[in-house]
């Protein structure tokens, strides 16, 4: 479930009594955040970075304590079909049509927070071993700056193949991925205007 701020700022959040709401978010296995999206990032720059044709993404950490190539398949997968308008083919190993300023990456359970400019620099990063609890941050890098950048969490995550865990990477990618940026960005109301 993707929570952006136009529909925490909508008023719907407050005609929902609180312990309706607690309800619901406990019966949520995964939630997804998207943070700010960057002045640069736009449908049409997604679109020339990953259209028709294979997307870079890079993951670091491992929740599960799988092998890299079950892990890569399972994040992969769980993004397909999630941009809308954009038909890319994400994976772990690109052929030569991939945009080699532009990919996506994951860094699952990192020890210490992370900036989202930091998740595109491309590493190391120290992270926690293999636990049920994940926490992800993701980031749609161009060159080592994020243009967009999103956290997940999934409580009690059981694999790879998990459906939570499929929803929490589908999630992701859409919230990497907006189809629409808030107009707080298009409107000026400071001296500096």
């Amino acid at each position: 479930m993707v929570m952006t701020g136009s529909w925490l700022r909508s008023g719907t959040v407050r005609r929902v009594s609180p312990g309706v709401l607690l309800l619901l978010l406990a019966a949520c296995d995964s939630r997804v955040v998207p943070s700010e999206v960057m002045p640069a990032y736009s449908q049409a720059e997604a679109s020339y970075g990953l259209g028709n044709r294979d997307a870079r993404v890079v993951i670091h950490g491992d929740p599960f304590g799988v092998p890299n190539p079950v892990l890569g398949k399972a994040v992969t997968d769980a993004m397909q079909n999630r941009v809308m308008g954009v038909v890319t083919n994400f994976t772990t190993t690109p052929n030569d049509t991939a945009h080699p300023d532009y990919r996506v990456t994951f860094v699952f359970n990192p020890v210490r927070a992370l900036l989202s400019s930091s998740v595109c620099s491309g590493g190391p990063f120290e992270t926690k071993p293999p636990q049920p609890d994940i926490e992800v941050l993701g980031a749609f890098c161009r060159g080592g700056g994020a243009l967009t950048s999103a956290t997940g969490w999934l409580d009690n995550g059981k694999g790879p193949g998990d459906r939570s865990f499929r929803t929490l990477m589908g999630d992701m990618t859409s919230a990497l991925f907006p189809t629409t940026v808030s107009d707080s960005r298009d409107s000026c109301s400071g001296a500096d205007c």
